[in-house]
């Protein structure tokens, strides 16, 4: 038994084929066009149904889409921060572009997690002059060779002078 060929549809779109009630033997070709419904603002509308508006959304469109639908959702999560029992952070989240679905994006948008965030990112920006150990351990000598910088250093570690505890 020899299977039919299959038509195959570009990757942007889906093409829906089928035979005519009409038993033509050529094949109609149409592309897929689906119109979903739903609650994706997770607030009131008022709108009658009639008189709501459909939305275009493409590839090109779809950041700008979900922008003006103004999405967000706000929770409670326990705090793994404190580790504390029953401690709980509120998260209010804003979607505007699908980027703001990634992990990152959304920890930038809790100030707990954004705040661990920057400190990583400071450690990160303290570690890359450690790399180069030549310049490093001159800066290193010159600290400590000069009597004014040794005592300002000295100072800050303690707590007590600039760069000290905020």
């Amino acid at each position: 038994m020899a299977s039919k060929p299959q038509s195959q549809a570009p990757k942007e779109r889906i093409n829906i084929t089928y035979r005519p009630a009409t038993n033509a033997k050529e094949q109609k070709e149409l592309p897929f066009r689906m119109a979903v419904m739903g609650d994706f603002t997770m607030r009131p509308d008022e709108t009658p149904l009639e008189e709501r508006k459909m939305l275009r959304v493409d590839k090109d469109n779809f950041n700008d889409v979900m922008k003006s639908q103004k999405l967000g959702l706000t929770v409670n999560v326990k705090n793994q921060i404190t580790g504390k029992e029953g401690d709980e952070i509120g998260v209010k989240l804003n979607f505007a572009t699908l980027k703001d679905f990634e992990p990152e994006q959304i920890a930038r948008q809790v100030p707990e997690l954004n705040q661990l965030l920057e400190t990583r990112e400071a450690l990160n920006a303290l570690k890359a002059p450690l790399s180069n150990k030549r310049d490093f351990a001159k800066k290193i000598q010159e600290i400590v060779t000069d009597e004014a910088t040794r005592a300002k250093l000295m100072q800050a570690l303690m707590g007590g002078g600039e760069g000290g505890q905020a």
